[in-house]
């Protein structure tokens, strides 16, 4: 099966990223690029909070933050974590994180603060009937969408060798169909792997900037397609 979803730490890094590392210390606070995100597999079940800080811009050198710099993610600080992808921040919790308001809170190395509140919610569907016809499509129901946020949305649908997918750019979704046209491409068993990510400006940042980025991934879910 063709895997579409984009692993989450892609989202912080474009092919002119760089992977480099400096000291905050080292740079003008004011050109600190923010970035955080929390993501949700519901297939390992495990979430994911992470924090990006790179100089001059999203595409800038990675940093480590230097005392009394710091990231706070509801009041506990986060670690840091080196890797091929940079310096970057994070913290891994089992299970999903429950619908709430989350903080993270950046001190530069002068003390000023940058707080930045984020309402996560999980996703829910209704649970997919066993089997459908093609002819009448598939259609997703989603009872707790969050509230105002326009998301992108990824359903992708595969049997043993074919598999489609559609995506809803930018919506506050309540539910989807899923074109039947493309359900004419598969056959018998099929799984259906739904993705839903949203991206947002952060409202307190330096000069450089910053965003928040969400991501849900569902376990697989089987039904049967019937001609």
């Amino acid at each position: 099966m063709k895997k579409i979803i984009i692993p989450v730490l892609a989202l912080f890094i474009s092919s002119c990223a760089s992977n480099e590392i400096g000291h905050s210390k080292d740079v003008n606070q004011d050109e600190i690029h923010q970035g955080y995100s929390i993501n949700y597999d519901e297939s390992r079940n495990e979430t994911e909070v992470i924090a990006f800080f790179r100089f001059a811009g999203p595409n800038g050198t990675t940093l480590i933050l230097d005392e009394p710099s710091k990231i706070e993610l509801n009041g506990e600080v986060m670690n840091n974590v080196q890797s091929g992808l940079g310096s970057y921040y994070s913290k891994s919790l089992k299970g999903k994180l429950p619908d709430n308001e989350y903080v993270f809170a950046f001190s530069d190395i002068t003390g000023k603060k940058f707080e930045n509140k984020i309402d996560f919610r999980n996703m829910q569907i209704e649970e997919l009937p066993k089997e459908i016809k093609k002819s009448d499509g598939l259609t997703i129901h989603f009872p707790n969408k969050p509230e105002g946020r326009k998301e992108d949305l990824t359903v992708e649908i595969s049997d043993d060798s074919t598999t489609v997918s559609e995506v809803w750019k930018k919506v506050v979704f309540e539910r989807v169909k899923f074109p039947k046209e493309k359900l004419d491409q598969l056959h018998g068993k099929v799984k259906v792997n739904i993705h839903r990510n949203g991206l947002l400006e952060l409202r307190q940042h330096a000069h450089a900037g910053g965003f928040f980025s969400s991501e849900y991934t569902l376990a697989p879910r089987e039904i049967t397609l019937i001609e």
